[in-house]
């Protein structure tokens, strides 16, 4: 029972991270033009303003959010450490630094690009060079 249980939550991950995995638009555009990109990855607590961090971060190019968030967190994970839970829709960020999204607060973690909230989650969106991504600590 527990060997199965073990192996369906595996191939499950891999569907969920997989490029064109369970997640609608998954697949990053694909350009012939850099192998690496840059772009500029912040994390804020936008509801007690206890933080406020920046760090500029290379993936090759076709990363998406998440593996934006992969490669902060491991260049300092003081600052840039997460959390997450997969659910039906993919990756969904539960903590930032400590920091846990709570229902009954009415918190979450929000995902922007150049200050426009995202429509796509973290393991889906697939992130261009230059860009400005956040997460954001908000109510709703």
């Amino acid at each position: 029972m527990m060997r199965t249980l073990v192996i369906t939550l595996a191939g499950l991950l891999l569907l969920y991270l997989a490029p064109g995995g369970l997640c609608q638009g998954c697949v990053a555009p694909r350009t012939h033009l850099q192998p690496h990109i840059g772009v500029t990855y912040t994390v804020v607590d936008g509801v007690n303003q206890s933080f406020n961090d920046s760090i500029c971060v290379i993936v090759p190019q076709g990363s998406f959010f998440f593996n934006v968030m992969d490669v902060a967190q491991k260049r300092d994970f003081g600052r840039f450490s997460f959390t997450y839970t997969l659910s039906v829709w993919g990756a969904y960020i539960t903590s930032v630094r400590g920091l846990e999204a709570d229902n009954s607060q009415r918190t979450y973690w929000q995902l922007l690009s150049n200050g426009i909230p995202l429509k796509l989650g973290a393991g889906c969106y697939a992130v261009s060079h230059g860009e400005r991504l956040e997460v954001r600590f908000s109510t709703y």
